[in-house]
């Protein structure tokens, strides 16, 4: 088993291996926030990482706070103009505050989440925000674009502004 400073590397290196354990990802992400001045991180491969598999780490780590943080030392960045963007989200997530960090300009790539995937558990919803340039981590890349054809743009969701609920699906 390789120890956490090992795992924080593969990380910023891009790797992600499903089979660590799920109590340690707050500790590899604690770790990074605090050694992140010391670490180089492969920018573009931690994004590819983030946009496959950040909602499965997200809910490993169980705080969005510290994800926040690494993310936003550990991702591109952006440097255009703030966007309206939208969120196809899970109901008990929106109504518990604990709303995502990838978001569209495209709507019907987020009705998608908010009636498919994010409604299973609690049912979907369709929310639509402004996200300023500060509030953006990265922009869509290759990945998100060309594969998945998602457009999307991974956001401090703590700071986007005028969040508003458009629809409500029923669980599936």
């Amino acid at each position: 088993m390789k120890d956490i400073a090992a795992l924080a590397d593969d990380f910023c290196n891009g790797r992600y291996d499903s089979e660590v354990r799920e109590s340690l990802w707050a500790s590899i992400f604690s770790y990074l926030s605090n050694n992140h001045e010391k670490l180089e991180f492969a920018k573009d491969r931690v994004h590819t990482l983030w946009t496959v598999n950040g909602g499965n780490l997200r809910r490993k780590i169980k705080d969005d706070e510290l994800v926040t943080k690494v993310l936003s030392v550990a991702l591109p960045g952006y440097s255009g103009e703030g966007l309206t963007l939208y969120r196809g989200e899970c109901r008990f997530l929106y109504e518990s505050n604990q709303i995502g960090f990838c978001w569209t300009p495209e709507i019907q790539v987020a009705t998608k989440f908010a009636k498919g995937l994010n409604s299973i558990e609690s049912g979907g919803v369709l929310l639509k925000a402004f996200a300023p340039s500060t509030t953006i981590l990265a922009s869509p890349n290759e990945h998100s674009s060309n594969q998945m054809r998602e457009f999307e743009y991974t956001c401090n969701p703590k700071l986007l502004q005028n969040i508003e609920l458009i629809s409500t699906y029923r669980k599936l």
